[in-house]
């Protein structure tokens, strides 16, 4: 573990406090109340006819480029011939019509948001049952590394210590979306400060061949139960 200098703790604490004073947060200056609003995407796309299996993929987002990943993972499952809803999780209120269940969510804290695990923990009987996938996006995967993979990879214990029952089939770790337009002021400091530290600059860090990827191994899931034909 390395061990910070004195003089890289006046300095990094240097830079934090001239990012509050800048926002208003010491008071030298008015702060803007809020960030700009963020859109939560919630569609539904329909891929076959009335036989097509019904997917959820359900998500919890802070500011929206979670959402983004989800639809874009239904709309390959749509593509392949399957009826999928893209919805908040906290807007879910029953999954019983679901042949399938995909669940991502942004990362704070290093967990899941609270209503990410709270919707695996109350639905974990029924999600026992069916195809399931985890998906989350994170900046810690900005940087790509074993060391990040593996620490993104820890951020999904909450979960699995929650619901230890149900096996996702699939698990996809994907980087996020650094974009300080979507912050308060006073939170734009403290993550221009975090981000520093970690040599973080603002973009979109998202990997669509990525997501890709965990479209079609979700897909192969589906056409092993039967509920996809293969080579759509």
């Amino acid at each position: 573990m390395q061990v910070m200098t004195r003089r890289q703790f006046v300095r990094n604490t240097s830079v934090l406090t001239a990012g509050l004073a800048l926002t208003g947060m010491t008071g030298l200056m008015p702060t803007r109340a809020l960030a700009a609003k963020p859109q939560f995407l919630q569609t539904r796309c329909t891929g076959g006819d009335a036989t097509s299996p019904k997917i959820l993929v359900a998500y919890a987002s802070m500011h929206g480029s979670t959402g983004e990943v989800a639809e874009t993972i239904a709309k390959d499952l749509c593509r392949a011939g399957a009826s999928v809803d893209v919805r908040l999780v906290d807007r879910v209120k029953d999954i019983g019509d679901y042949q399938g269940v995909i669940i991502g969510s942004a990362i704070k804290s290093d967990r899941w948001l609270p209503e990410a695990i709270n919707f695996v923990s109350a639905n974990k009987n029924v999600l026992n049952n069916l195809p399931t996938a985890y998906f989350l996006t994170c900046l810690t995967l900005a940087k790509r590394s074993k060391e990040s993979q593996q620490l993104a990879r820890s951020f999904l214990d909450p979960v699995f210590e929650i619901a230890p029952e149900v096996n996702p089939s699939g698990i996809g770790l994907f980087p996020g979306v650094l974009d300080y337009s979507k912050y308060s002021k006073g939170m734009g400091a403290v993550m221009h400060y975090k981000m520093w530290t970690k040599g973080i600059e603002a973009g979109d860090y998202r990997d669509w061949s990525m997501v890709h990827d965990f479209s079609r191994r979700f897909q192969s899931q589906l056409v092993q139960r039967g509920l996809l034909a293969e080579d759509v």
